[in-house]
């Protein structure tokens, strides 16, 4: 396992970052205190996830006692963690396969959101979750150097609004099979500058890559929410990309794939 403190904080964020952390903390201390420990509980992989690339190494990230973010990494089903809390704080859980090459940045993560998501002292983590924990962290950076004006920060954030809206009818079709279709940064940023809007929430621009199939399927995008794809060898592949690129896998290696083109890398023998 390993840990990373307030280090880490301060080299990708600096002491302003350290001045909205220090808010946070000083804020959590004239509250209730923190629970000493909770049993993060990892999502079960989607069913092609586990044929393709078998049992994961998780690497999870949340907000400790001393109001900074820390790490740790296990391919257990359960992970104690200490965590704050007397406000809603994200605990974020990356699958990745170091035997495979496949790092942490590379699949979508699960995740939670303290309280919401704790039942007793286990955190039960989630593929939506995931989501949600996401626009947690993004918004902790934006307030931590605010685009403009007063930072928002993500603990004042409506976020039981904001889990119904991922469940209920009103996004767009596509965003409602693939909650990772859409673009959470950029909607983050927006949040960030003037407030939250439902409407911010559409699919990212994509467009259709052919590739020829080197090996045969399925192949599986980085979001647990997307449907394989099979093709046979020979056959060509119909791949939808986005702007900032994609990333697909099968048993046997995984394309990295721009709109103009692709690579593919074999997995490790």
């Amino acid at each position: 396992m390993h840990k990373h403190g307030m280090g880490g904080f301060q080299r990708r964020h600096g002491y302003r970052g350290i001045l909205v952390v220090l808010f946070f903390f000083l804020s959590a201390c004239a509250g209730e205190g923190f629970d000493p420990l909770y049993q993060v509980e990892f999502p079960p992989l989607p069913p092609t996830w586990q044929r393709i690339l078998g049992p994961p190494h998780w690497r999870v990230t949340w907000i400790g006692p001393e109001g900074t973010w820390e790490t740790l990494e296990t391919t257990q089903r359960l992970l104690p963690i200490r965590l704050l809390s007397t406000w809603t704080t994200p605990v974020i859980a990356y699958p990745y396969w170091p035997e495979r090459g496949i790092a942490p940045d590379i699949l979508r993560p699960g995740g939670g959101l303290f309280p919401f998501d704790c039942e007793n002292t286990r955190i039960r983590l989630s593929w939506r979750g995931g989501v949600e924990a996401l626009v947690y962290r993004e918004l902790a950076a934006h307030a931590a150097a605010p685009p403009r004006g007063t930072p928002r920060l993500p603990h004042y954030f409506n976020w039981p609004r904001f889990r119904a809206l991922l469940e209920g009818p009103e996004l767009p079709e596509v965003v409602r099979q693939d909650l990772w279709s859409a673009d959470w940064k950029g909607i983050c940023l927006k949040i960030a500058q003037s407030g939250f809007d439902r409407r911010r929430i559409v699919p990212r621009s994509r467009a259709e890559l052919p590739v020829p199939v080197p090996y045969s399927g399925p192949w599986i995008g980085t979001s647990p929410f997307g449907e394989p794809v099979y093709e046979e060898p020979g056959k060509v592949l119909r791949l939808l990309v986005s702007e900032q690129g994609d990333t697909y896998l099968s048993p046997e290696g995984m394309l990295r794939c721009t709109q103009d083109t692709w690579m593919w890398i074999p997995f490790p023998e």
